[in-house]
C-alpha cells in the first residue's frame, strides 16, 4: 500500500492511541505558565488578524496557546477523531476538524502561518511531497512554515516503536522547502526530545524552524 501509514493513523486507529498516549503530556502544556523551545521560537511571528493553522495539531492544546494573547483565528487538523472531539469541547474558539496533512480542506492563500506539529517523520514517503505541496498552496505569499521534528545527524527511516509495520523517518524536513527559492530558512533551534538540552543520541534531537515564503524574494534580479 502506498498511505500505509495514513490509515493506521486514520482506519486503524493509531491517531486515536496516540492521543491517548499523550493526554498527560497535553494536560501539562495547559497548565504550564511557560512556553516550550518550539513555541518561543515560533510566536514573535504571529501577529493579531492571522490566520493559523497546525496540521498534526490532537486535541488543540499546544493550538490554543497563541489565542491566549494573540487576537488569530486558528485551525487545526488531526487524524484523531477522538482527540478532535476533546479539543472541540476545550477549546471552543479553536475551529478543529479530521484531517491529514496531504489534502487540506482549505482554499488557496488561505493561512499566514503554517505549524507541522511534530507529524511529518509519520508521513508515508509516497505522500511527502503532496502535503508539501498541499502546505505551499494553502500558506498565502509572505506567510510562514514552522516545522517541529526530529532532526538526526543523517537521514534515518527506524521501526515505529507504538505499532508493528509502520516507520518513523527523521529528517530536517526545512530542507523540502528550501530546496525552492521562494522559501528562506529564518531561524532554526535545536533541542532534544522531552528536554531542552542536549542530547548524545542524535535520534533524540529535535529542531524547532521558522520558513519564510516570498515569491520575489528569493530571487537574484540580472
Amino acid at each position: 500500500m502506498t498511505d500505509n501509514q495514513k490509515s493506521a493513523f486514520t482506519s486503524g486507529g493509531e491517531g486515536d492511541r496516540f492521543f491517548e498516549r499523550n493526554r498527560s503530556e497535553f494536560q501539562k502544556m495547559v497548565l504550564s505558565s511557560e512556553l516550550g523551545p518550539a513555541n518561543r521560537l515560533y510566536f514573535p511571528y504571529l501577529k493579531a488578524g492571522n490566520r493559523i493553522l497546525e496540521i498534526g495539531s490532537s486535541s488543540g492544546t499546544n493550538l490554543s496557546l497563541p489565542t491566549r494573547d494573540i487576537d488569530v483565528e486558528a485551525y487545526g487538523i488531526d487524524p484523531s477523531e477522538a482527540a478532535v472531539a476533546k479539543g472541540r469541547s476545550e477549546f471552543p474558539q479553536l475551529h478543529l476538524s479530521v484531517g491529514t496533512a496531504d489534502e487540506l480542506a482549505f482554499p488557496d492563500g488561505h493561512f499566514d502561518f503554517i505549524v507541522f506539529g511534530f507529524c511529518l517523520y509519520l508521513v508515508d514517503r509516497a505522500l511527502l511531497t503532496k502535503t508539501i505541496a498541499e502546505a505551499d498552496r494553502c500558506l498565502k505569499d509572505g506567510g510562514h512554515i514552522a516545522i517541529t521534528d526530529f532532526r538526526p545527524d543523517v537521514p534515518t527511516a527506524r521501526p515505529y516503536k507504538h505499532l508493528d509495520g509502520l516507520i518513523s523517518y527523521k529528517f530536517p524536513y526545512e530542507k523540502l522547502f528550501t530546496a525552492f527559492p521562494q522559501f528562506q530558512l529564518i531561524e532554526c533551534r535545536t533541542f532534544s526530545h522531552g528536554t531542552e538540552a542536549y542530547h548524545a543520541d542524535p535520534q533524540e534531537r529535535v529542531s524547532a524552524s521558522i520558513i519564510r515564503k516570498s515569491l520575489k524574494e528569493g530571487y537574484q534580479k540580472l
